[in-house]
């Protein structure tokens, strides 16, 4: 019986081949689709594309001004909608003094939104600074700096406890009629504090109470000694108290 002869398929027909050939094709239409993409973001990062149409401001704004904050953003927001760096536009409005927080993000087509955090000012701080409600330290031009705020000097760190001890010492005085302006405290955290009238009372270190309660128990019978404003009172004393008057005008003290 003769054997049967089995035809190979030509080359060009062969699996192998076929699976090669799709792979190929894939490959080149994966390139494709890439460089197109390429196309379409370097398209969309131009700054002509989508450009920036309004800038929305965000926040209870009282003492930031609006030319520093359009000084501060506009050089950053001539781009469009896609190549708008939003970290640039966060790191020049971060740097006004006046702002302790900035977050910013896009619209949709072509606008941003910036919300700011103020600076909330409870006290001046020695001769060229201001603390917020958080004890912490920021730096306006003095003249931006509202009135009536009390006045705390101190190594800084230590703004919190002085803050915080102005207010426990406001409270205790306003019992005897004494209005309190400010607290100093020196290196070695002997403090003093500052009357509204222009007087001082001198504390040592340390917040004693017990001195503070004697000072109120004998404000009133100082008051009733001499007509004159009192000048200084030193609290140092253990048992005691040194008083200074301020003269009368046109006399000695």
């Amino acid at each position: 019986m003769a054997r049967r002869r089995v035809q190979r398929p030509p080359w060009w027909r062969e699996a192998r081949l076929r699976r090669a050939l799709r792979t190929l094709l894939l490959v080149a239409a994966l390139m494709m689709l890439a460089f197109a993409g390429q196309g379409a973001v370097a398209y969309l990062m131009e700054p002509d594309t989508l450009p920036i149409r309004s800038v929305e401001v965000e926040g209870e704004l009282r003492y930031l001004g609006p030319e520093a904050l359009s000084a501060a953003i506009t050089p950053h927001v001539q781009g469009g909608f896609f190549s708008l760096d939003l970290r640039q536009v966060e790191a020049a409005v971060k740097a006004l003094p006046w702002v302790r927080g900035v977050w910013v993000h896009r619209e949709w087509p072509d606008r941003i939104v910036i919300r700011i955090e103020e600076q909330v000012p409870v006290a001046r701080w020695g001769s060229d600074a201001l603390v917020n409600q958080y004890g912490e330290l920021f730096r306006p031009a003095s003249s931006e700096a509202p009135e009536g705020l009390p006045f705390l000097e101190g190594r800084e760190g230590r703004q919190r406890q002085l803050m915080e001890r102005f207010l426990a010492v406001q409270a205790r005085l306003a019992d005897v009629g004494l209005e309190v302006s400010g607290l100093k405290e020196d290196a070695r955290r002997s403090w003093v504090i500052q009357l509204e009238n222009g007087g001082q009372v001198l504390m040592g270190r340390g917040m004693d109470a017990d001195r503070l309660d004697r000072l109120v128990r004998m404000y009133p019978r100082l008051e009733e000694h001499r007509d004159e404003p009192i000048r200084r009172i030193d609290m140092r004393y253990t048992n005691g108290i040194a008083v200074a008057w301020k003269p009368r005008e046109g006399g000695a003290q």
